[in-house]
């Protein structure tokens, strides 16, 4: 690729990133350019807090003490940075090149240069401009303050950049080798996303379920021989001068056991850094500092031997992808063979039964809605939170040792139904984006569009009351409640469900965004939306409130000595979930209304833009 080509590659990147922004409005301008300003003063800010943290506090720490304070600044900076690039990969699993290498085999261009400008494009983030300027003012910052010798760590920070962006990019080019066949796509795509969340939960998880914790007195030892002599000094068992003796004696051993746990975690951290190639930069810097190069330099050379490798693996799967070779040996299936006729009652498949109490128009619609989001990748992506945190709050009541008021115990409970709505925002805040194409369908269709709405909301109905279910019963397990509050259960999460649907409806009509098929990333996304999108996460809980007041209520009462053993809470919930039921009804006729009037602006921004 001559230096025409490039330029003319930059302008048509430029080119289209203006035209982008030029699509999304005057909102999503704005948001930009705070977004610019603000990436850029947190940059330079950043730089500066660790150029001074390498000239000035480095020096002066003691020599012996200061190549472990690097390791550890090193091992924090290269632990945000992994974090930061993973959860940005979260947002796009299979690789999606700047230009398509398709549009290129007709130029005279080399697929090799297309590559390697494809690579460099997918450096250019947020996660890169904030995390590289750190580590490079740290480096300046050390070389100006210890000695010209720690100039090794800027080629060592490079190849660690070169070696962790070289293998996701490998990862990302395998993985859009096997999403060939799109069967094996939903599996490996939320496989891969548990395994990132489980991978970032992991130490919580460890923390959770160590084994060896269960059951061990966590009391301080000098604590507990403090209390021992502190009773054998009143009991007349000790004199005073016994008694300062013992105590010093035990806190001589704590310190010296302080010192030996210490030492063994420095050893520890050591051994660490050298074993992995993500501690070596850690590893390179500390051994510097010793003016001691030699790591530094066999350090940039490996992560660099390994970040080739990498993209030399990634260039060949990128070739056999875009020739056709994961597809080339794909067998077409035979023609399935006509059925026969039969003339036996056949039983009543999934969408063609009835809902009791509900029209026909509002029942079909939640039922192929309900199989529609059990089908769906991004779905499946979106209900891992849940079934995570499950994880986690079954973990923490398996350990025990939670002391909680029986006032408190409810919104506990509360709280799960809270939390699996919240995650749920995302899809059911963008109800018709995800239909993309099918929203034709409801525009077509004769059916009042008020049933449209009650069937979506039901639809949701069945995930959200079993994502909550393991919860609250665990918490009903561990944390037992009074009968009546736990008979208020049903109709506190009708009441809290009802609220979200009405303010879901009103979101998804006045804010769609297409969405692509099996991801969760939004299509060319303009700034209002993502403003009102953001205003419904902050606004959800304060609209949720309200059904919290029974409790609060009774609480007062009880606290009151006004409450006469009466369950004032099963009571006020009850009449609460009467209320919101009148209401839902009376506003969903009003927010379909609401959805008529603009079914066809949402149309042209469901279908056209998610095509």
């Amino acid at each position: 690729m001559n230096s025409a080509h490039f330029r003319a590659f930059l302008w048509l990147r430029w080119r289209l990133f203006a035209n982008q922004v030029a699509r999304g409005g005057i909102v999503s301008k704005i948001i930009l350019v705070i977004g610019g300003v603000s990436a850029a003063f947190l940059t330079v800010t950043t730089f500066i807090v660790m150029f001074c943290a390498g000239l000035f506090g480095i020096p002066e720490v003691p020599a012996q003490h200061r190549p472990l304070v690097i390791l550890a600044v090193w091992d924090g900076l290269a632990l945000v940075f992994l974090l930061s690039w993973s959860s940005g990969l979260l947002a796009e699993l299979q690789r999606t090149e700047a230009f398509s290498l398709q549009k290129f085999l007709h130029l005279p261009v080399s697929l090799g240069s297309a590559f390697t400008l494809n690579y460099l494009t997918s450096l250019v983030c947020l996660t890169m401009v904030l995390i590289a300027p750190m580590m490079v003012g740290f480096s300046l910052g050390l070389m100006i303050g210890l000695g010209p010798l720690a100039i090794v760590q800027l080629p060592l920070a490079a190849a660690f950049l070169f070696m962790v962006t070289a293998l996701s990019y490998q990862m990302q080019g395998w993985l859009a080798s096997l999403m060939v066949n799109k069967r094996r796509r939903r599996t490996i795509i939320v496989m891969v996303t548990l395994a990132f969340i489980l991978l970032f939960q992991a130490p919580n998880l460890f923390n959770l379920f160590m084994p060896w914790t269960r059951g061990i007195e966590r009391e301080d030892t000098i604590t507990k021989q403090r209390k021992e002599l502190d009773r054998a000094l009143t009991a007349k068992e000790i004199s005073d001068e016994q008694y300062r003796d013992r105590i010093t004696k035990a806190v001589e051993e704590q310190n010296a056991r302080d010192r030996q746990l210490v030492v063994s975690l420095k050893d520890w951290a050591w051994i660490a850094n050298m074993a992995l190639p993500i501690g070596w930069p850690a590893w390179g810097a500390a051994a510097a500092a010793e003016e001691n190069v030699l790591p530094a330099i066999f350090g940039t050379l490996g992560l660099t031997l390994i970040g080739v490798a990498s993209m030399w693996r990634s260039y060949r799967t990128t070739m056999r992808l875009y020739t056709g070779q994961y597809t080339a040996g794909a067998k077409v299936p035979a023609p399935a063979s006509a059925p026969r006729p039969t003339t036996a009652a056949l039983p009543a498949y999934f969408l063609e039964r009835t809902l009791p109490g509900l029209s026909e128009q509002a029942a079909v619609i939640a039922l192929t809605g309900l199989r529609s989001l059990l089908r769906a990748l991004e779905v499946k992506m979106l209900l891992l939170s849940p079934i995570i945190m499950i994880v986690i709050f079954g973990g923490m009541f398996l350990r025990g040792g939670m002391n909680v008021p029986a006032g408190v115990v409810p919104l506990i409970a509360y709280g799960a139904v809270a939390m699996t709505l919240f995650t749920m925002g995302q899809l059911a805040g963008n109800q018709f984006g995800y239909d993309r194409s099918g929203f034709r369908v409801f525009v077509l269709s004769p059916a009042p569009r008020r049933e449209i709405l009650l069937g979506k909301n039901l639809a949701f109905l069945p995930l959200v009351a079993v994502l909550s279910a393991p919860m609250i019963a665990l918490v009903a397990i561990f944390l037992p409640m009074r009968l009546d509050h736990l008979l208020a259960l049903p109709f506190q999460f009708v009441s809290m469900f009802l609220i979200y649907c009405m303010m879901a409806n009103v979101l998804s009509i006045l804010a769609p965004m297409p969405v692509a098929s099996g991801s969760l990333k939004p299509v060319s996304p303009k700034g209002l939306p993502m403003v009102l999108h953001m205003l419904f996460v902050f606004t959800v809980p304060t609209a949720l409130a309200p059904t919290f007041a029974p409790l609060g209520i009774e609480a007062l009462l009880e606290a009151l000595d006004l409450s006469f053993g009466l369950p004032i809470c099963l009571v006020l919930t009850v009449l609460i979930a009467a209320a919101v039921v009148a209401l839902y009804r009376l506003v969903i006729t009003a927010e379909g209304r609401f959805l008529q009037a603009r079914e066809q602006k949402i149309l042209d921004v469901v279908v056209a833009k998610a095509e």
